[in-house]
């Protein structure tokens, strides 16, 4: 059962991924990451908003002229032969293509997104070792007092984890209007998940 989640999710996030660039354009992808910092800046502060907006730029590697994923860089104009030069406006026109320029711009609204994610974590990483810590600890007494483990509770947590971040992976990417604290609520799920299939989790000797 787990198996089949993992794989039906992951196969459905890829899907998901290259899909989303054929249907939008690329000013929908940037006109999202305007709108989003203007909700955000309105629901956390302006301080933490353009925060999260600077951690943004600390991902980014390339200078904010250039694309994301791929830079004019990579393509490298020469007049030696003929051919080269074809590949070279090859790789141009490739550069340019519409769908590239979404993938591109897809790209920068889940770094922007992931960025929101980086800023929250100070705030989320101590319930996260408080859940997974009281897991443990709740298994250990299961063990000794005999009380037994549920491996069907085990296994929907697991489930249910793998659906969190499957989740959280889209809501990274997909050009829709998000609730500011849809972010912190797939985390803490992520963390509730952890708590009850460690706590349930029983190791076979």
């Amino acid at each position: 059962m787990i198996r089949i989640v993992a794989i039906t999710s992951l196969v459905s996030l890829l899907m998901l991924i290259l899909y989303l660039p054929s249907a939008r354009p690329a000013h929908a992808f940037l006109a999202q990451i305007r709108n989003e910092h203007a909700a955000l800046t309105g629901f956390w502060g302006r301080a933490h908003a353009f925060g999260m907006l600077q951690t943004m730029l600390d991902i980014q590697q390339d200078s904010p002229h250039a694309p994301p994923l791929m830079s004019t860089a990579t393509v490298r104009p020469t007049s030696e032969t003929k051919v080269q030069k074809e590949v070279s406006a090859v790789g141009e026109r490739l550069l340019k293509n519409e769908y590239f320029l979404s993938l591109n711009a897809l790209v920068l609204l889940a770094t922007y997104r992931i960025a929101v994610i980086l800023h929250l974590l100070p705030g989320i990483v101590p319930f996260f070792l408080a859940a997974v810590t009281d897991g443990l600890v709740r298994r250990a007494v299961k063990g000794t007092d005999f009380s037994g483990h549920n491996p069907e509770v085990f296994s929907v947590c697991v489930c249910g984890a793998i659906l969190s971040a499957c989740l959280a992976v889209i809501a990274c990417v997909i050009p829709a209007q998000l609730p500011p604290p849809l972010m912190p609520a797939l985390l803490g799920g992520m963390s509730v998940f952890a708590n009850l299939g460690l706590a349930n989790y029983h190791k076979r000797a």
